[in-house]
């Protein structure tokens, strides 16, 4: 006892320590991470790197640093986990149903995109968003590492830089593959109200800035669907290895942004690979 527990808050602590550095460094300043799901195991701590998108929409890739843990109660389905930029934790005991809040650090658009119309764009900074999250959860009664999960996300601008309001559904499906192996295909959209929409994807006279891009009014709507494929793969009883890739289109009036459509992509893609040492 007096081993582990010393072992594990110094691990927890690196990786707070560690996300607090990403969060102030320009090379991981990226719009968000690949979906991770640390299913079948009851805490894990680690760090991935990975490429995403130099902002929503664009067609410039960046690379990016995160760390990730999971943190599940002795004897309890409750836990507390931190995934890149999002901390969520889950106030359920009950291996059916999840519910709890969120907290995301969002990040913004800064002028140092790889864009050079966009990047003469004022700047968007960055926020943190608030909300909750609710799951609900099959698990195979002789396979305990084949589960599907349906879930939610509601997201509220708190930051005072958007106002605006996203939320998310999403389908999750687990499936072993080989004895170390896990299989995750997972599935889901997006929505924003007027205010997010218009905020990270609308051009007006208060941010369009040198760049000489039209005017356009981003409205709300469903505006991303998307894909992942991922991979858990237990290299040991205590070491894991976690890989993903995560295709999406961006729809609606986001997509017909001039940030999108004349600067940018549509189709979006990130991927991401991670090492993890899990305690059982």
């Amino acid at each position: 006892m007096r081993k582990t527990i010393p072992i594990r808050t110094l691990a927890l602590t690196v990786v707070l320590a560690i996300f607090t550095v990403i969060l102030t460094c320009q090379s991981a300043r990226a719009t968000g991470f690949i979906e991770l799901d640390f299913e079948n195991m009851p805490t894990v701590v680690g760090i991935g790197v990975g490429v995403v998108p130099d902002y929503a929409g664009s067609d410039d890739y960046t690379a990016g640093v995160a760390p990730f843990f999971r943190y599940t109660f002795k004897g309890q389905e409750r836990y507390v986990q931190l995934i890149a930029n999002e901390f969520s934790v889950n106030v359920l005991n009950n291996d059916m149903f999840r519910f709890g809040p969120l907290l995301n650090y969002r990040f913004g658009r800064d002028d140092d995109v790889e864009d050079e119309l966009v990047s003469r764009m004022k700047k968007i900074d960055d926020t943190l968003e608030a909300g909750a999250f609710v799951d609900i959860v099959w698990v195979h009664p002789a396979e305990k590492r084949q589960r599907f999960i349906l879930g939610a996300k509601v997201y509220q601008d708190v930051g005072d830089e958007s106002d605006g309001f996203r939320a998310n559904l999403n389908a999750r499906y687990w499936q072993p593959v080989a004895k170390p192996v896990d299989l995750n295909i997972s599935a889901g959209i997006w929505y924003q109200d007027d205010d997010y929409s218009d905020h990270y994807f609308g051009v007006n006279a208060e941010n369009v800035g040198t760049s000489g891009l039209p005017f356009f009014t981003a409205d709300g709507g469903l505006n991303e669907y998307y894909a992942v494929v991922g991979v858990n793969i237990f290299l040991s009883k205590n070491w894991l290895m976690s890989a993903g890739i995560r295709g999406s289109v961006i729809t609606g009036d986001p997509g017909d942004s001039p940030i999108v459509d004349l600067r940018g992509d549509s189709t979006q893609w990130m991927g991401g690979i991670g090492v993890g040492y899990i305690w059982w």
